[in-house]
């Protein structure tokens, strides 16, 4: 939906704010998995919760969430995705070495 994606000077991004968010939250990998950030697994499943929350009381109809909100919680949310893929990652390392 075009009145769910950010518009900047014009132009429409092809993907909704919360996507977009979310792809810029993986900009995060690079940093935690080649400099050996490490945070919890439980860390990065809890940040998926901001945004889970949002989708859900927009899709009940509880409230109405706005492009802002769902570009923050999607950058969250990428965030502890990446985080799980890193905890994952090393897992998979340390057991594989």
């Amino acid at each position: 939906m075009k009145s769910r994606s950010i518009t900047i000077k014009g132009h429409t991004l092809p993907l909704c704010a919360r996507c977009t968010g979310i792809l810029l939250g993986y900009l995060f990998f690079p940093f935690l998995f080649f400099f050996g950030l490490y945070f919890p697994l439980w860390l990065g499943i809890l940040l998926n919760f901001p945004m889970v929350l949002d989708g859900w009381t927009q899709k009940r109809q509880f409230r109405e969430s706005n492009n802002r909100l769902r570009f923050i919680t999607g950058i969250v949310s990428g965030l502890g995705q990446s985080i799980i893929i890193v905890s994952f990652s090393q897992l998979i390392i340390s057991f594989l070495l």
